[in-house]
């Protein structure tokens, strides 16, 4: 498939891991747009792909994706890398997949997802901790929470400092008023339109999502207003996408989940 020979290594947003498996802070993210009436074809070929590979029994961290799709039908596939030399290795551990299928196969299934796609990009990012919260009791366990809002920060250049500062200081307020939804926050490392921030917000839907967001703007009052406005300042464009989590189109060893 297109993905793993471009990209062979893919943002789960937050994703769950393997117990034997690093929790690695790097991502390589490859976002696929499909033709608006080409979604049952390109996910037929997409689960044949899953079926194909689940036959080869073939299993490494490299072979390790969370997959999500938006509401606008971008598909997003994320592998963990534990630094940039996996970009080079996990070539091979997709070659062994693909002689394992069988070239035929292999092309067969490569077409079948290739046709339906207007564009794709790819690009790598680093889950910044430093720059997230994470709750003491949060309202959702992980697996309660299938959907993920993607804000897209793309900042002016020279404003990175700026930026981590802001998502320090949203953290401390969180933190201050006890709030119970957590965020994450990304750091585009390598790809085009750089600097870029992302944010993702995790919950059960788009509308639960809102409401949490309703009620944090509520307990957070003015405090927060002066910190968007901040994130706004040194924003050079803004872009909002809701994903929903596929593990049909997933392969992890346990299912993942925004956290």
């Amino acid at each position: 498939m297109k993905r793993t020979i471009l990209l062979v290594a893919f943002l789960a947003l937050p994703s769950a891991f393997a117990a034997d498996m690093p929790k690695p802070d790097m991502y390589v993210i490859e976002e696929e747009v499909i033709k608006p009436g080409a979604m049952a074809a390109y996910e037929a070929a997409g689960k044949d792909f899953m079926a194909a590979f689940a036959q080869t029994k073939l299993s490494s961290p490299a072979l390790m994706w969370n997959a999500y799709v938006t509401d606008d039908l971008h598909y997003l596939y994320v592998f963990p890398i534990a630094n940039f030399a996996a970009l080079d290795s996990s070539q091979a551990e997709w070659g062994k997949v693909k002689t394992a299928m069988g070239a035929d196969r292999w092309s067969s299934l490569e077409r079948r997802a290739s046709d339906p796609l207007v564009s794709y990009n790819k690009f790598v990012t680093m889950r910044r901790m430093d720059l997230s919260y994470v709750p003491a009791n949060p309202r959702l366990k992980p697996e309660e929470s299938p959907f993920v809002r993607l804000d897209f920060y793309y900042l002016v250049p020279g404003k990175d400092a700026e930026a981590e500062a802001i998502a320090k200081d949203y953290v401390a307020l969180f933190k201050q008023k006890n709030i119970s939804e957590p965020f994450t926050i990304y750091m585009s490392v390598l790809g085009n339109d750089l600097p870029l921030l992302v944010a993702a917000i995790p919950g059960k839907s788009a509308a639960d999502v809102a409401a949490a967001e309703d009620r944090v703007n509520a307990a957070l009052g003015t405090d927060v207003q002066s910190l968007q406005a901040r994130a706004m300042a040194i924003t050079r464009r803004f872009d909002r996408r809701a994903a929903t989590y596929r593990p049909d189109l997933s392969h992890m060893v346990a299912p993942a989940a925004p956290k």
